[in-house]
């Protein structure tokens, strides 16, 4: 191995050594689960489910709400008003509750994403009672006022543009608004300048109504505190939402655009090159099997476009990433390249993709990408915070929070007569959607060689 190849893997090992020690068992085929206690559901006194999962690594504790709709339920014209909605519930409204939340170390935060809005709130689990007592107060009764909707605007602004800097992140939106019509999943979730100026108050009260009541909302709580102490507080502090209708929202399938090719101008000294697939809908089989491709294609040492990066040189950066929603999931494969080296970076990606399209995997490849991806998937679900969010998606999914255990037996479920089928029909070449992004003057050749 290279110099840089070892260094690089050296590292990863160590960052992720206490994962490795934790979960070694179960990443090589064991059926045990690496956390000491499983997840749990019960149904609190007010109505609302509460996925329960006790971790005692730490004294701190994560709850989050999540609020069925995300980017699926805005209306069309009306960008970023999932994102607006919930970003309101999470306005401090005097300067007493600011200092609360600073002397208890208590964080609030936020995602929307397809399928949903999450408000998040972490803390030390000594303090939770007080943190509970005063986000809950803002949570069930947000300050939704135009001012606070016009520096709300402001600040989604300041965050697409930061958006529209980070090209890996540029392409996914632009990915997903080429499949969905730039409808639901398809549209902006910090909204444009045209959606931005016609949203009003009005909207705003109308999602929150909507959505942020009993039959849309469930919480994910990844806590070193026992149950009944969380069911009593939970109780105590979220009464106050509303009865209200549950909604259903029909996802939309994506459809691949006529033109299949995206190409967004910017002055950079680096190009990105994407390659986009549409996978089928996330039951545990699909799951198991584009979580194997996503780690097979571009995760780290050893997935297939590693040598784009660390023999060929063609690329600075290497990654795969699927976007999960009800409808299916959304598979990117991409590297960033310098700018003179962008059409044989072009072609070798296209070529990484043809051969294990056409050649498939052996037996080999595929026990050791379970193993990655295990390894992956426990590093990604080590803190409780992304732990809790995980839960509530597969939750959300219909997967159910027991996946949580279960994805690891769909794992090691999938054949590898399966593996070659799913990878033949995911990445057919007349199904990808092709994304560049740099500099206009991409057919320079200067140096290409």
């Amino acid at each position: 191995m290279k110099r840089g190849g070892a260094m690089l893997l050296c590292l990863s090992l160590m960052m992720t050594g206490r994962m490795f020690i934790m979960g070694a068992g179960w990443a090589n085929g064991s059926r045990e689960t690496p956390w000491r206690e499983h997840p749990e559901k019960f149904i609190l006194s007010t109505g609302l489910p509460c996925i329960y999962h006790r971790d005692r690594s730490s004294p701190t504790t994560v709850v989050e709400l999540f609020a069925a709709g995300g980017t699926s339920a805005v209306p069309a014209g009306l960008d970023g008003l999932a994102y607006l909605a919930t970003r309101l519930t999470l306005e401090i409204p005097d300067e007493g509750k600011v200092q609360d939340f600073m002397s208890q170390a208590t964080r609030l935060s936020l995602f929307c994403s397809e399928d949903c809005s999450i408000v998040r709130m972490e803390c030390l689990s000594e303090n939770l009672e007080r943190a509970l007592r005063v986000s809950s107060e803002i949570i069930q009764d947000p300050l939704i006022t135009g001012l606070r909707i016009g520096r709300t605007k402001e600040l989604m602004k300041l965050y697409g543009r930061a958006e529209a800097d980070e090209s890996p992140l540029a392409a996914r939106s632009a990915v997903l608004k080429a499949f969905f019509g730039g409808n639901g999943y398809g549209s902006s979730v910090y909204g444009t300048d045209e959606s931005l100026r016609t949203i009003d108050r009005k909207d705003v009260l109308a999602y929150y109504r909507r959505f942020f009541v009993k039959p849309n909302l469930f919480f994910c709580v990844g806590t070193d505190l026992e149950k009944e102490p969380i069911r009593a507080l939970l109780e105590k502090y979220f009464a106050k939402f509303p009865n209200g209708e549950a909604v259903g929202i029909t996802p939309a399938p994506p459809v691949l655009p006529s033109n299949c090719e995206i190409v967004l101008s910017k002055d950079t000294k680096q190009t990105y090159i994407g390659r986009a697939f549409a996978l089928p809908a996330p039951n545990a089989p699909n799951q198991a099997q584009g979580y194997l491709l996503e780690t097979l294609l571009g995760k780290g040492p050893g997935s297939r476009l590693w040598g784009l990066r660390m023999s060929d040189k063609l690329a600075y950066n290497i990654d795969a990433h699927v976007t999960w929603t009800k409808s299916s999931g959304i598979l990117e494969a991409y590297l960033e390249t310098e700018n003179a080296k962008s059409t044989r970076a072009a072609e070798a990606l296209d070529g990484v993709l043809a051969a294990l399209r056409d050649k498939g995997i052996t037996d080999e490849e595929l026990r050791t990408t379970r193993t990655m991806a295990k390894a992956q998937f426990l590093r990604a679900t080590e803190g409780k915070a992304p732990r809790m969010r995980i839960l509530g998606l597969f939750e959300l999914l219909g997967l159910g929070y027991g996946h949580l255990e279960g994805l690891f037996e769909a794992i090691d479920d999938v054949t590898l007569e399966d593996m070659n089928a799913y990878i033949r029909a995911a990445l057919a070449p007349e199904k990808a959607l092709k994304v560049t992004i740099g500099p206009a003057a991409t057919t320079q050749t200067q140096g290409d060689r």
